[in-house]
């Protein structure tokens, strides 16, 4: 530590710990709810995704994102169907609609579940703050 005695350089030492500490929990509770937040889109398209032959539902991929500092997931209906067409255009046309499909909406309210999503995180992360000592 220091030559000097006084504290200072133990102090500021015990602070910058319990910074590295709030960092850790603020990582810690964003990347939970990034996965509890996933899980439940997941499950709204798994359940409502429009299954006519079934290929639409089981091309839903869920990829794990990486590299640098990033976390998360992308979902998407990979592949093509029978006929040629992307399955992420069929679900896309299914979600909005044409001149002679009805819309569902489906792709539309599972990313709604989105919305809140940084004050959820910050309440989790306000939680794995109370078990600190401060």
């Amino acid at each position: 530590m220091s030559n000097y005695g006084d504290g200072l350089t133990e102090a500021l030492g015990a602070y910058f710990e319990e910074l590295q500490t709030v960092g850790d929990k603020a990582v810690e509770a964003i990347k939970e709810q990034i996965d509890i937040e996933t899980d439940g889109v997941e499950r709204e398209l798994t359940d409502n995704t429009p299954e006519a032959t079934g290929g639409l539902k089981a091309s839903l991929k869920r990829t794990a994102l990486s590299g640098g500092n990033r976390y998360g997931y992308r979902m998407e209906y990979e592949g093509t169907a029978p006929d040629g067409t992307p399955y992420a255009k069929v679900a896309n046309i299914l979600n909005n609609g044409t001149s002679t499909i009805k819309p569902r909406r489906f792709l539309t309210r599972a990313v709604r579940k989105l919305k809140g999503l940084d004050d959820r995180a910050a309440k989790r992360f306000e939680e794995k703050l109370k078990g600190i000592d401060g």
